[in-house]
């Protein structure tokens, strides 16, 4: 018998639990005790089996299924080890004897009786590897689409709708970057004018490090420390948008990352002035209140919890204590979202996305919340719209239906909204429309 991998080991069990438990899989990689010990080289594999396996879960089962008799029966555990496996062999390229092998005694170690089950099924997924990528079973007038979709693990649906609002060249280019690990930006804090050893370069935004050494900066404590922030160099610049003069309300802060970049930047650009975040989670905002404080960004900033579509409730301390009701210079709306503009960094995306949510759910939400920041901007100020999804319905649909509404009547756009493709050795995928008031 073939001596089974520890790196597969931990990645079943990571998955297992993940799945169990409803957290997502990089949390629960990061939680795993067993995990921890690995020596880094079969950290790095088990890493990449836990996360390529979320992200491709949906053809992984299709794959699986056209060989497996009666899929239903399949014991969950098992499933998790075929999946194991069948990513190696369609996404990885490891040898199938290796492939085959391991997912037999991954089976092994957990369901001896499924061995042969395992055996058979996975030998056929090896032989039929080309065939399933090449979309053979699929007609030729739907070929193109689902070779695409299957060649970055994406549903169907998801790629169709990109590739009708982007063009084919933009989605391919997507699909291409989708299975690569995402490149690593920071926002330094004010008060720091580098980190030491973690590489990088500076970029045209002040304070913004792009391909940053993932590892050398873990260890060198600058996030304890607050010297700096993870995030994203095209979401740095939707967020330096909002650094200008006079008052900003900060709607969908989330756990803070926006805000400290814009905290960041308004201090270096000479900037003081009343900032106030709001987030419906009181968990996040407490996250978003220790950052800035340990960061010394927290001056001047108001950190409120409370639902955006209701913010009369959500600032009610405020227009008390001002004696009117608070209007601000700049308003960001950051909407909920997809979040098909980040799925190479949040694995669970593509496979758990409910089309109804990114056509019809999110679009009115995402328009609730626009419509009730715009009757807080005040005469003269700026509305910003930002997601980070690349689907038109989140986005410019989003954009058109509250510019022909009621309350978009008093604002226009200023200039054309932006868009950020995700794409091999790029960053993200980000919308943002700028809105002037009269």
């Amino acid at each position: 018998m073939t001596k089974l991998a520890s790196a597969r080991k931990a990645a079943l069990r990571v998955l297992v639990d993940a799945e169990r438990s409803g957290t997502y899989a990089r949390e629960a990689f990061n939680a795993d005790a067993g995990v921890q010990a690995l020596d880094a080289r079969d950290r790095g594999l088990a890493l990449r089996l836990t996360l390529g396996v979320t992200a491709t879960l949906g053809c992984l089962d299709e794959a699986l299924d056209l060989f497996i008799a009666k899929p239903k029966k399949v014991a969950p555990r098992v499933r998790w080890c075929l999946r194991i496996s069948t990513f190696e062999l369609l996404y990885l390229h490891t040898p199938a004897e290796v492939a085959v092998s391991q997912g037999v005694e991954l089976v092994r170690s957990c369901a001896r009786g499924a061995v042969g089950l395992a055996n058979a099924v996975l030998r056929r997924v090896a032989e039929g590897r080309e065939a399933y990528l090449a979309a053979e079973d699929v007609a030729d007038g739907d070929r193109d689409v689902v070779q695409l979709a299957r060649a970055g693990g994406l549903p169907v649906w998801l790629v169709w709708s990109i590739g009708e609002a982007r063009g084919l060249e933009a989605t391919r280019l997507l699909v291409a970057s989708e299975l690569e690990a995402a490149p690593l930006a920071v926002h330094l804090n004010a008060r720091v004018d580098g980190i030491d050893g973690i590489g990088g370069n500076s970029c045209e935004i002040p304070g913004c490090i792009v391909d940053v050494n993932g590892p050398a900066l873990i260890a060198s404590g600058a996030l304890e420390r607050a010297d700096a922030v993870v995030s994203d160099a095209n979401a740095q610049a939707v967020a330096r948008r909002a650094v200008r003069n006079g008052s900003l309300l900060e709607i969908g802060a989330g756990r803070g990352t926006k805000s400290f970049v814009i905290a960041a930047e308004s201090h270096r650009a000479g900037i003081s002035r009343k900032h106030v975040s709001v987030e419906l989670s009181e968990d996040k905002c407490a996250l978003n209140r220790e950052r800035l404080a340990a960061a010394g960004l927290d001056g001047g900033m108001r950190v409120l919890s409370g639902d955006a579509c209701d913010l009369d409730s959500v600032l009610a301390s405020l227009d008390l204590e001002a004696g009117e009701r608070c209007l601000f210079d700049t308003v960001l709306v950051d909407a909920p979202c997809s979040g098909t503009g980040t799925m190479r960094r949040h694995p669970e995306i593509p496979w758990r996305l409910d089309p109804e949510d990114a056509f019809q759910g999110l679009p009115e939400l995402q328009l609730q919340m626009l419509t009730e920041a715009s009757r807080r901007v005040a005469p003269g100020g700026r509305l910003i719209y930002a997601t980070c999804s690349v689907l038109p319905t989140e986005n410019e649909g989003v954009v058109e239906t509250f510019l022909a509404s009621e309350a978009g009547e008093r604002f226009a756009l200023e200039g054309s909204p932006s868009q950020t493709m995700p794409a091999p050795g790029t960053y993200d995928g980000h919308f943002c429309a700028v809105f002037l008031s009269e």
